[in-house]
């Protein structure tokens, strides 16, 4: 077993602190999960996706309000990690200096490990949001912003990329801190995914823009990265093909639009707009003739739930239904 931890600093109380983890129904700060089950001694808990899969077990150890919580965990939503076994979590939460200081410790195997090194300051961070006013009223939107400069992801600026990506883009929901937005390129398995670190997106990520291999833009205010947006041709795009179940000779020779990312204090000042005029102006100039995107027909009334865009940007922008998925729409525009 591999032992490693975390810790943080919360401007809330203990009971605070603890009524977050101890919290049963719709978890927002932990991956948006659904939580069954009472967090007393002997007792057993689940936290399920939204269909109602199951995505993790514990058999609760310790439950010494406010203090400490100590389970015995197994990760149930990726086949290679429901086969190993289970792991040790262990919450520790003390009074420090008007609020709380948290620890999160585990015992792990190397590949359960491994993701607690990568998400651990992550899961922290989001129960960080989900207590301390003031975590939330550092993302406060900005009233005003200055120009917005759009700029081609080159091999010059992937420590523009790193930056962005490491700090600000999904620091209102730590979750999916180890993107990278490489889920738009993955080419593994769902197993293989599922247990890939922040350390593994970032490096691989990293390399493919250092040698040209991604069509990317930024977004900048004062000089500062503040948006993303990743597009290309549609078949380049290995993780939007599996992930939608797209054929290939459906959307040969067609461009798309993959996902955008928009620093919280900048949303709602028209950065994603201008990401997306600029990437079809690229594609156009590439002699593409036709762009799609996927935008959530339903999104789950969060940001995040519109990473792939807004329905009602792309129609804005002159996109048409083209046709629908399970979750998704695809809309496509054509050059004049």
């Amino acid at each position: 077993m591999t032992n490693g931890a975390r810790d943080i600093h919360v401007n809330a109380s203990p009971d605070t602190v603890w009524e977050a983890l101890v919290a049963q129904g719709h978890n927002h700060w932990y991956f948006k999960l659904d939580v069954e089950g009472a967090f007393q001694p002997g007792s057993h808990v689940v936290w399920k996706l939204p269909g109602g899969e199951l995505a993790e077990e514990a058999d609760v150890l310790v439950a010494d309000s406010p203090s400490r919580l100590e389970l015995r965990t197994r990760f149930l939503f990726a086949p290679n990690l429901a086969g190993l076994p289970a792991h040790t979590v262990r919450w520790e939460i003390e009074p420090e200096s008007g609020g709380s200081h948290v620890a999160l410790t585990w015992s792990a195997s190397p590949a359960v490990a491994n993701l607690f090194e990568s998400d651990g300051e992550g899961i922290l961070r989001g129960l960080r949001l989900a207590v301390d006013p003031s975590a939330m009223a550092e993302l406060a939107r900005l009233p005003e912003i200055g120009e917005v400069k759009v700029l081609d992801l080159t091999p010059e600026r992937v420590g523009d990329y790193q930056s962005f990506f490491d700090h600000d883009a999904f620091r209102d929901f730590p979750a999916w801190q180890s993107c990278y937005c490489m889920e738009t390129h993955r080419t593994q398995t769902d197993e293989e995914w599922s247990a890939r670190s922040g350390a593994d997106n970032r490096a691989d990520m990293s390399e493919m823009i250092s040698r040209g291999q991604v069509t990317g833009l930024l977004a900048y205010v004062d000089g500062k990265p503040v948006g993303w947006c990743n597009y290309g041709e549609t078949t380049h795009l290995s993780g939007v093909m599996m992930k939608l179940k797209l054929l290939p000779r459906e959307h040969d020779s067609i461009g798309a639009i993959a996902c955008f990312v928009i620093a919280a204090q900048y949303r709602r000042h028209g950065v994603a707009t201008k990401l997306l005029e600029t990437a079809l102006d690229r594609l156009r100039r590439r002699g593409v003739k036709t762009v799609e995107a996927y935008p959530r027909r339903e999104g789950d009334g969060s940001d995040q739930g519109h990473y792939r865009g807004s329905l009602s940007m792309f129609e804005r922008a002159g996109f048409e239904p083209y046709r629908e998925l399970a979750h998704n729409v695809i809309v496509r525009k054509t050059f004049d």
